[in-house]
């Protein structure tokens, strides 16, 4: 390890080398660092926003179910407080369950001795059999409907309701094995009184089987919670009906569970991110309207991002591949380059000791080793013979420093009224020209190590660099060119639609995945005024620049409407950022920046105000918008086409 670190101190190449590396690895790490987190962040919020749709559509499914249920229940209800002849229940039991294919059963049951004929009880109950309806009368000394839940709760409140799901009989005594919910209404005769119960039955394996059909993932599920926290749908059959959500959990470990069922059967809504058998998991969860249970949905977070997590290995790989790869070759390239470094330190140390005899050979290489190389061997020569005259100036430059000094205190006196405006246009452009100019040496330096891919991606990121420079250049010639000016020239008839598409059209989305663009507009296609076709151009282009540069999902809008006041106004909507209340006041002051590190010099609201003037009109915000943020050109309306 110190023989490793001994080399490196002494070499030079090698010390190059591996800054260039580290320098190569901190940009690769914050870069990928930063796509990870943001993509990861993207991909969460679209699973989240997948799953809390499919769980608002299984309960907007099983809403229009128990709607269904509902419905036909109290039609029934119609019909028996109609027609109560006791041949008639039969018809009325069978019927529901053949109109409705969804629904498991349903019985119409009365008080004990209703129809004496019939004896102490009478209770029609139709059930779906395989393809067919079985119908039965159901009711013995082994099976007392009238103390069942289903009849016992519509008898005692004397309201319709939905029962819990529960394990129920047939009239043999069997016991059923499929969970049912019932919808049960009491039945009143004409002066109010109690007399039955109409009660529907759904099947929560039926009604499970085609919510599990939405899952938005092999592993994700449904689970649905009676009000004190049963489990009545759920993949595992097992906990249906005998296990609730705080069964056999541990306090402490599963701590997240238990606050999530408490907040299930509070009838809250919301989403918690819990360890589920051993795997994070995010669950949304909902109340079911009218019912008192509650929904929810299992999204395991494996599953988010397992194509992600997959590609981003890949790419990691390949950029460790390319370090080492680009190590061996900078390694390579610097140590032929500095390769005569080595005689000037020698040379070097003999002049730090007064031997100037001992000169330098010249050297034939024309590159810019051999160029230094020549001018030390020149400068060998030079030292000799000024270091006489060192001395006799040493005294003139004392002299000189002090008038320096005064000269240098006036001139950053002068330099501090301008710094803040020339820091942020060196800001600006600094970055694009080092960018242009890097890539630039590369290319220089040689494109032979270059793939047509890459090139393309260079050739590319120089000319948006240079278009922002140019961007930069334009405007401030802009504001020099407009500074005196009281009006410009409105020899153009302007198509408003048309100019709208056209600037909407060479508009390059920054976010494409979460950002729309609209034209809304007002008037007819044929709808044109008298005005500078550039200069609108170019104030359209800048209010839809900035709404894409702040927008990060939504939309962004652009529109043309038309006043009675004789003026037609330009909109401009998006859905980003916004503006402050308390910035409004400073957007169009010349060289503004609401944020300093933001792009732009701060002109170009300004400029467009400006030419907003000049054309007859004005640009403005508008400040009850609070979506994001909405500008508004007004322009008079001199010409109609």
């Amino acid at each position: 390890m110190i023989n490793v670190i001994t080399k490196i101190r002494h070499s030079l190449s090698l010390q190059i080398s591996l800054w260039v590396l580290l320098f190569a690895v901190v940009i690769f790490v914050v870069s990928l660092g930063f796509l990870y987190v943001q993509t990861r962040g993207y991909i969460r919020q679209d699973a989240m926003h997948r799953a809390e749709k499919e769980l608002n559509n299984a309960i907007l499914e099983v809403t229009e179910m128990l709607n269904d249920v509902e419905i036909a229940t109290t039609n029934t209800l119609w019909q028996v407080r109609t027609h109560p002849q006791p041949d008639s229940i039969v018809v009325y039991s069978r019927s529901i369950i053949e109109h409705n294919p969804n629904f498991y059963g349903c019985s119409i049951a009365f008080e004990p001795n209703y129809y004496p004929e019939k004896g102490e009880y009478y209770s029609i109950y139709s059930y779906r059999q395989k393809d067919t309806i079985a119908v039965e009368q159901e009711g013995s000394d082994l099976y007392r409907y009238f103390e069942k839940d289903w009849y016992k709760l519509a008898h005692d409140s004397g309201e319709s309701q939905w029962i819990e799901p529960f394990y129920d009989y047939y009239l043999d005594a069997i016991f059923i094995k499929v969970m049912i919910t019932s919808y049960t209404k009491p039945i009143t005769d004409n002066d109010g009184k109690f007399i039955g119960v109409v009660s529907t039955d759904l099947s929560m394996h039926n009604l499970s089987l085609d919510i599990m059909k939405r899952k938005p993932s092999p592993n994700s599920y449904f689970f649905m919670l009676t009000k004190d926290g049963t489990y009545c749908m759920h993949p595992d059959t097992a906990k249906l009906g005998f296990k609730t959500i705080f069964s056999d959990r541990d306090p402490v470990e599963e701590a997240d569970i238990i606050a999530l069922g408490k907040d299930m059967i509070a009838g809250k809504d919301g989403m918690r991110q819990i360890e589920l058998d051993g795997e994070d998991c995010y669950v949304f969860f909902r109340p079911l309207p009218r019912t008192g249970w509650s929904f929810a949905i299992v999204y395991p977070e494996s599953e988010i991002f397992k194509g992600y997590n997959q590609l981003f290995y890949i790419v990691l790989g390949i950029i460790v591949v390319g370090l080492i790869l680009m190590l061996l070759l900078c390694r390579h390239i610097v140590n032929n380059a500095v390769a005569p470094m080595g005689q000037l330190a020698r040379q070097a140390r003999h002049i730090a000791t007064g031997n100037y005899s001992d000169r330098m050979p010249q050297s034939q290489r024309p590159d810019a080793m051999g160029r230094l190389q020549n001018s030390f061997a020149r400068m060998q020569k030079s030292i000799s013979d000024h270091i006489s005259s060192i001395e006799n100036l040493n005294n003139e430059i004392e002299q000189r420093n002090e008038e320096l000094v005064k000269a240098n205190e006036l001139a950053q006196e002068a330099s501090l009224k301008k710094t803040a405006f020339m820091q942020d246009i060196t800001h600006q452009v600094r970055t694009p020209l080092n960018i242009i100019t890097g890539f630039a040496q590369v290319m220089r330096e040689g494109c032979d190590f270059i793939s047509e891919e890459e090139m393309v991606t260079i050739l590319d990121a120089m000319q948006e660099n240079s278009k922002n420079l140019t961007t930069i250049i334009s405007m401030l010639m802009a504001a020099s060119y407009l500074e005196n000016k009281t009006s410009l020239e409105q020899e153009d008839t302007v198509a408003c639609n048309d100019i709208c598409r056209t600037v909407a059209g060479e508009l390059k989305l920054k976010n494409p995945d979460t950002v729309t663009l609209q034209v809304d507009t007002q008037v007819p296609d044929s709808f044109s005024i008298c005005t500078s076709r550039n200069f609108l151009y170019k104030i359209l282009r800048e209010l839809l620049s900035n709404a894409n540069r702040f927008t990060r999902e939504g939309s962004i809008k652009i529109g043309c409407s038309s006043n009675e006041n004789g003026t037609v106004n330009f909109i401009v909507t998006d859905t980003g950022i916004g503006v402050a209340e308390e910035d409004q006041h400073r957007i169009f002051v010349q060289f503004t920046k609401l944020d300093y590190y933001s792009e732009g010099i701060g002109l170009g609201l300004t400029l467009c105000k400006r030419v907003a003037i000049l054309l007859g009109g004005d640009l403005m915000l508008d400040t009850d918008y609070r979506e994001g943020a909405r500008f508004v050109l007004t322009l008079p309306l001199t010409h109609i086409g």
